[in-house]
């Protein structure tokens, strides 16, 4: 088992709960309600980042796995 790996993975997976427990409340901001907010394109990224990083995280843990082949 590869450790630095496992650990870049768990890192990757904090930070994807980090983003997504900043953004989960908050809705983007509208002229029609005048809601503040971040932006359509901040929030966007901030979701890509989420689904990014959780993914990448992913990857990194099960490639530190040992294989059976």
């Amino acid at each position: 088992m590869d450790l630095k790996l496992f650990f870049t993975g768990i890192g990757f997976l904090i930070a994807a709960y980090l983003i997504y427990r900043n953004v989960k409340n908050e809705k983007p901001s509208s002229e029609k309600t005048n809601w503040i907010g971040p932006t359509l394109s901040t929030y966007i990224g901030l979701w890509g980042s989420v689904v990014i990083c959780t993914m990448v995280g992913i990857i990194f843990i099960l490639k530190s796995l040992p294989s059976q082949i």
